[in-house]
């Protein structure tokens, strides 16, 4: 279950066979008179109907939210609007670190764009997923960052929705969760996220930092060198100039002064973050000039 927009109509993908799937179109050949059945989708072209459009979106976002929470088994179900609301508030909450309080929400945006037809998309179980490569870096015995190879607004909002106020920061893709000062065990959501591996349309696959088999014949500074590339998460192959992109990229998300406005907490992280960054590209920059001088 997916809600998006373009420039063209707002797009509700439900999966065939659901519940939910049954409502939203007896709702929509019930309450609009310009709507047209194709093979895998119904197209609701109505132009004076944006109440009955702004109900529809607001009703399917907060219900594929439901089905979310039900999935992670963490979470109340909401039976009404007002515990709806509650829940969309606290994945607000937990949104990007950089992002300002004036940014309209994702619901919002939905809803700026109802003026323009709906399209009900029409899934098959067995339509191909997409795939969402996540990798887990263990930074300490109570920290984890997970970082998605790409953006996918589904796995991030079950990922803040899973872990909830253990977030200390997110940046981007990249989340780290925290497990110091809570009752229940960050690992054991760290592992209802490994199991869940698909989340609706959404296939996780996960990398692990993990040591190779040639790596228990590394020296120490080669072992060390290896965790300076995982701190940038850039490959040991990758050339100088990559390896600086990454560096000046992460350096300008992690500076400290992007978190003079939060708590002490997350400011001391953005500082140790920052302090890592720097020293792991000066470390991968000198061993790349050491090894050019004795080539």
């Amino acid at each position: 279950m997916n809600i998006t927009y373009c420039d063209r109509y707002v797009q509700i993908e439900l999966l065939k066979g659901t519940r939910l799937l049954d409502k939203v179109l007896e709702y929509a050949q019930k309450h609009f008179s310009k709507h047209y059945r194709l093979s895998s989708s119904l197209l609701i072209l109505d132009d004076g109907e944006r109440f009955k459009k702004d109900y529809l979106i607001n009703w399917t976002y907060h219900a594929t939210l439901q089905s979310e929470q039900e999935s992670t088994k963490l979470l109340p179900s909401p039976t009404k609007p007002s515990q709806a609301q509650k829940l969309e508030s606290s994945l607000e909450s937990s949104a990007q670190a950089d992002e300002q309080e004036s940014e309209p929400s994702e619901l919002e945006l939905l809803l700026r764009h109802s003026h323009l037809p709906i399209r009900i998309k029409i899934t098959s179980p067995n339509d191909m997923l997409k795939r969402v490569k996540v990798h887990i870096h263990l930074t300490s015995l109570d920290q984890v960052l997970l970082r998605l190879e790409k953006d996918d607004r589904v796995a991030r909002r079950y990922i803040r929705t899973l872990f909830g106020s253990k977030i200390i920061y997110e940046v981007e893709n990249e989340f780290c969760i925290n497990a110091a000062g809570y009752s229940e065990s960050m690992w054991e959501s760290v592992m209802s996220l490994i199991s869940s591996r698909v989340i609706h349309n959404v296939a996780l696959e996960f990398e692990y930092q993990k040591p190779e088999e040639s790596e228990s014949f590394l020296t120490r500074e080669e072992y060390l060198l290896r965790k300076c590339y995982s701190e940038l998460d850039v490959g040991f192959d990758e050339s100088l100039e990559a390896v600086k992109k990454q560096y000046v990229k992460l350096a300008k998300i992690f500076h400290p002064d992007n978190a003079l406005d939060k708590d002490p907490q997350t400011q001391e992280y953005y500082q140790d973050r920052f302090k890592k960054i720097s020293h792991a590209y000066k470390t991968i920059k000198n061993a790349k000039a050491h090894k050019r001088a004795t080539a």
